[in-house]
């Protein structure tokens, strides 16, 4: 399965990404995770690939995304093109307005509402984009966070991840 998250600077895309990659090898399969982002630090664009194979895998990068996350208009505008026909699209409602058939909720807004923190919007949407696809499971997830985010904010990021679980379980 080829995913890619695209937003702008600061959404957590690229942290995202490594998350599920890891949650991906930690269930034994194999994984490629690739960034790009603009050289703005805040406000570019910022994407980050993953691709997750019981079998070898040959690309470099993702070529047609089965799945592309759009956390920010910028984002989803830059990188459309690469999803496939009948790939599918999950959006932060509020802030990405599509121009084709797409899934998501208001991640930032839920972010916000589950932890008071809008930066937290990478881990809801990775956790509606796990129970939507299944590309990996759950426990694994959570332990990748625990592994991957700063100290001290394990549990934030816990919790904000489960309230996108929740969301894409509806």
């Amino acid at each position: 399965m080829q995913i890619r998250f695209a937003g702008v600077g600061g959404q957590g895309v690229v942290l995202a990404g490594v998350i599920l990659g890891e949650a991906a090898a930690i269930e034994g399969l194999n994984v490629l995770q690739t960034q790009d982002y603009s050289s703005a630090s805040r406000g570019g664009h910022s994407i980050a690939d993953v691709i997750i194979s019981k079998e070898p895998i040959y690309d470099v990068m993702v070529t047609k995304a089965d799945v592309l996350v759009a956390l920010a208009q910028l984002g989803y505008d830059t990188v459309k093109d690469s999803l496939k026909e009948d790939g599918t699209l999950i959006v932060d409602t509020d802030l990405v307005k599509p121009d084709r058939d797409y899934i998501g909720a208001p991640f930032t807004r839920m972010a916000e509402e589950s932890t008071g923190l809008s930066l937290t919007v990478n881990m809801v949407a990775l956790g509606y984009l796990v129970a939507k696809t299944g590309v990996v499971r759950r426990e694994n997830v959570e332990e990748a966070i625990r592994r991957r985010v700063p100290k001290g904010t394990e549990e934030i990021n816990l919790r904000a991840f489960r309230a996108g679980y929740e969301e894409g379980r509806k």
